[in-house]
């Protein structure tokens, strides 16, 4: 028996290394990881300087700065994979009871790595896997009773780290449990949750780690001196958005005769892109910290204020059916020269950074989106059958309301507080057909003897 159970174990963690390298395939196919405009520069740039940004955390460029050790980006890459592989690898060992699920797993991961984006975010020098990484780790938490004391380590280490390493995390797990939390108010739901074997204790576990996440990025933050506290520039996105929604034009016209904003001087000549436009308001009135505090009331009179506040949902709802269905892998532009210096701290790579296919303009992802969008209307057709016909366990059926809440969540957030963009939703669209898998995996066989087999495996 020891002899067997060494082997499953050899043969697993080769199953979870096989996969990572599955997941590196776009990084192989650019001959370099991938690079986001001026953000990955700002990533590595705050790794190396030790800086706090004003409009992100560092988290993220610690990470890089870390486990590059400041030799090769290919090692960032390379870690994203096993934690992706890792995390997945849980979900077809603990959620289903058959034994031999290592062939499901592997298949799984090729669909999502040459047919959807998970390939694509593994291999981008920023945050955005991680976004999957923290709802796919509160949905073991959540869902997985038998969790091993070394694997509850490992998971909530990630969760930790997944929430700290971009602003939007946090939102969106903490809505997330809020609202699976809130079921238990509801008879019904109880029922449900009962069922599925969802308990509250793991809920409020999980909401004390997405909060104990917040305080230690804190605490990073003001170790390298900007001062205790997590999310970096919200209020800022925000107020963005709203000039975008063209609540901010409405509400200066009403409201400047009576108070002397700063922006009110440029209220007749505000870009669209108002963060990042040369001619912005932002930039001639003293920056982002600058404008904190007047931004703050702005958009407090406005989220307090019914008119403007109805105006503010209705385009929220508006902007969160845009971003759920906009997930094409398309932000593949040229390196920027902030980007190309911040490479250069990789002397020895920088060679073949500048001769991969992005820095030449040789990338395409036409194919793998036209994939992803096949796959994508197949499940939620199927999962709408489902939900509505209740033709699979409430187990299952319930697991694919996190999945879809993760996504509605995740788009929400990202579209009412920052912008519309592909790359949001692309970063969670991936986590689409595990569900499906899962359930395949599980009642594609009798399973009664595999499921005392594992019951011994697993202590």
């Amino acid at each position: 028996m020891k002899k067997y159970l060494f082997k499953t174990r050899y043969k697993h963690l080769l199953a979870i290394v096989f996969s990572a390298f599955i997941l590196c395939f776009i990084a192989f196919y650019n001959s370099y990881p991938l690079i986001f405009n001026n953000d990955t520069g700002a990533y590595i740039g705050a790794g190396f300087s030790g800086k706090v940004a004003f409009d992100r955390p560092i988290l993220y460029g610690l990470f890089i700065f870390f486990l590059s050790f400041q030799q090769s980006l290919w090692l960032i890459v390379i870690v994203q994979s096993l934690i992706v592989s890792l995390v997945l690898y849980y979900y077809f060992r603990y959620f289903t009871s058959k034994l031999n699920f290592i062939p499901y797993f592997i298949g799984f991961v090729v669909l999502i790595s040459f047919f959807m984006a998970a390939s694509f975010e593994v291999s981008w020098l920023i945050p955005d896997v991680f976004t999957s990484v923290s709802i796919l780790s509160l949905g073991l938490l959540i869902f997985v009773n038998e969790l091993k004391i070394r694997d509850i380590i490992i998971i909530s280490s990630l969760t930790i780290l997944s929430i700290g390493v971009h602003n939007s995390h946090f939102y969106i797990c903490l809505c997330v449990l809020f609202l699976i939390l809130t079921g238990f108010v509801f008879k019904q739901i109880r029922k449900v949750y009962t069922i599925s074997a969802i308990r509250i204790k793991r809920i409020v576990f999980a909401i004390l780690l997405v909060i104990f996440s917040n305080l230690t990025l804190s605490t990073v933050h003001y170790i390298y001196g900007g001062g205790f506290k997590g999310s970096r520039g919200g209020v800022v996105f925000l107020m963005s958005n709203l000039v975008e929604m063209g609540i901010v034009d409405t509400y200066l016209a009403d409201n400047c005769a009576q108070k002397n904003y700063k922006i009110c001087a440029y209220r007749d000549s505000i870009p669209n892109n108002f963060l990042w436009a040369e001619n912005s308001p932002i930039n001639k009135t003293g920056g982002w910290i600058g404008n904190e505090d007047e931004y703050s009331a702005i958009v407090k009179d406005i989220l307090t204020t019914p008119d403007y506040l109805k105006t503010f949902i209705y385009q929220s709802g508006i902007y969160t059916l845009k971003q759920f269905f906009n997930y094409d892998m398309v932000d593949i532009a040229k390196p920027t020269e902030m980007v190309n210096d911040a490479v250069a701290y990789y002397n020895n790579e920088y060679i073949s950074y500048t001769r991969a296919r992005q820095s030449t303009n040789r990338i395409s992802f036409g194919f793998v989106n036209f994939a992803q969008n096949l796959i994508v209307g197949f499940c939620l057709f199927l999962y709408f059958l489902v939900l509505i016909f209740k033709r699979m366990t409430i187990k299952y059926r319930f697991f694919i309301l996190f999945i879809l809440l993760g996504l509605i969540i995740n788009a929400w957030i990202c579209s009412t507080f920052s912008c519309v963009s592909s790359r949001y939703q692309t970063r969670v669209i991936w986590l689409l057909p595990l569900p499906l898998f899962l359930y395949i995996l599980e009642y594609s066989e009798p399973n009664a003897i595999q499921r005392r087999i594992k019951s011994v495996m697993t202590g």
